[in-house]
């Protein structure tokens, strides 16, 4: 005998019921857009502006700087050929102005200028730290013999006694000529 396969009703039309619910959930999270608790901030931005924005649900609290930084600086590479065998020198040059375009390497602030005495003494405290490298280096060599023996990294040793002489026998040059000059 021939039966017919029993429908439950009930069980179709919970699983309708659900499809229907999770496809209008679906197109109620993609229609409806997303309101933030934050305001919209449409700043002004350009390339010298700076600003700093604190936002809370009870409001906002806004810094904005324009023309900022004050003082800019632009570091410029030259490359220049020098000598007979035409070696590179690579120069660095650094200028600092401000937007109004006063300052840089042209412009002497007040109070900036060296008097003679201070060219003097620049002067006199370089060859003071050449000599004193000079001989800093004379005594660094005379030591070097001490470490030089050591196994593995004697040879090391003596560079690095050599020039810890150098730097400090610069140093003490240079403040025996500042010294004995009056600077």
């Amino acid at each position: 005998m021939y039966s017919r396969p029993r429908r439950n009703w009930g069980v179709i039309a919970l699983v309708s019921i659900l499809g229907l619910s999770n496809l209008s959930l679906v197109n109620t999270l993609v229609s409806h857009k997303f309101k933030s608790p934050f305001p919209n901030l449409n700043l002004p931005v350009g390339p010298y502006t700076s600003y700093r924005v604190v936002t809370s649900e009870k409001g906002y609290s806004i810094s904005y700087k324009a023309n900022d930084p004050k003082i800019l600086a632009r570091t410029k590479l030259v490359d220049e050929e020098k000598g007979l065998f035409k070696k590179d020198s690579k120069l660095s040059l650094r200028e600092t102005y401000t937007m109004d375009g006063s300052g840089g390497s042209n412009s002497v602030k007040e109070g900036s200028v060296l008097t003679d005495k201070d060219i003097a003494c620049i002067k006199v405290e370089g060859s003071g730290n050449a000599t004193g490298r000079v001989v800093g280096a004379s005594v660094g060599v005379t030591a070097a013999p001490l470490v030089s023996n050591i196994p593995i990294v004697g040879w090391l040793a003596a560079g690095l006694v050599t020039m810890f002489a150098q730097d400090q026998g610069s140093e003490v040059g240079g403040n025996i000529a500042k010294n004995y000059n009056d600077c």
